[in-house]
């Protein structure tokens, strides 16, 4: 039987090989596909043929590994977009991070681990991003989310390199090398404004297999008025790039 199955916690054992098809959520629909080590968009009618009722797709955690599967039970045509959006329903394991792969497709758990940086060096990497998101005007000053709930340090044991993933009323993500925190790619608002929630981290992973990470991050634009997912791939020349998702329906 083609898929993954599981071997302790998440660790997917591999019976398909070619491309891998990822979807975000919220609304469920097209986040990127992976082939020949690249990482791209879907193309725009990928929304009408992704995810047929059936299918089923491996939920990923945090750090990448598959702690559940879910099969699509519905499409949902929405006018405006001219796609669907999916409904899921489990069919084992448990909620992840609401970034699915096709369960079909040649994906391995990325090597990466979550690590805690000292007082010191935790306290230095919050003043660095309170100074960058200062300048964003705040759309609702109401909604606090404390900075460790923005935050999402991980160590890619490919290369030893230690990361922190900002996120918030901006994103940043900072490399921490020879006691100090760099900023390797930063997003702001293109209005410069929003709020707490604007920019969530859900999943760091490997989805082309080149042994480079890749940050799947959730965006929210104004105050909510569109949101949806997208993905940052770190090329061979240290660069992040950002993949826009596909299109999708919505949840309105």
């Amino acid at each position: 039987m083609l898929g993954a199955s599981f071997v302790g916690v998440g660790v997917a054992v591999l019976f398909a090989v070619g491309p891998a098809r990822f979807l975000g959520s919220n609304p469920i629909g097209p986040l990127a596909l992976a082939r020949a080590g690249f990482v791209e968009t879907p193309g725009d009618r990928t929304c009408r043929t992704w995810g047929p009722v059936g299918s089923r797709w491996s939920e990923l955690d945090t750090f990448g590994q598959i702690v559940g599967v879910v099969a699509v039970e519905e499409r949902e045509y929405y006018e405006v977009s001219r796609c669907d959006e999916l409904s899921v329903r489990r069919v084992s394991g448990r909620k992840g991070a609401g970034v699915f792969v096709d369960a079909h497709a040649r994906y391995q758990a990325p090597p990466v681990s979550p690590w805690q940086p000292g007082q010191d060096t935790r306290a230095a990497l919050e003043a660095l991003a309170r100074a960058h998101q200062r300048e964003i005007q705040n759309l609702d000053a109401a909604l606090h989310v404390p900075f460790e709930q923005r935050v999402l340090f991980f160590e890619w044991s490919a290369t030893g390199e230690r990361y922190a993933v900002v996120g918030g009323q901006s994103l940043i993500v900072l490399l921490y090398q020879r006691g100090r925190w760099e900023i390797t790619y930063e997003q702001k608002p293109k209005t410069m404004r929003s709020f707490d929630e604007s920019y969530k981290v859900l999943v760091v992973t490997d989805m082309n297999g080149d042994r480079r990470p890749e940050i799947v991050v959730h965006r929210k634009e104004e105050r909510g008025e569109w949101y949806g997912d997208f993905t940052l791939s770190l090329g061979s020349d240290g660069v992040w790039k950002e993949i826009a998702s596909g299109i999708f329906g919505s949840t309105a």
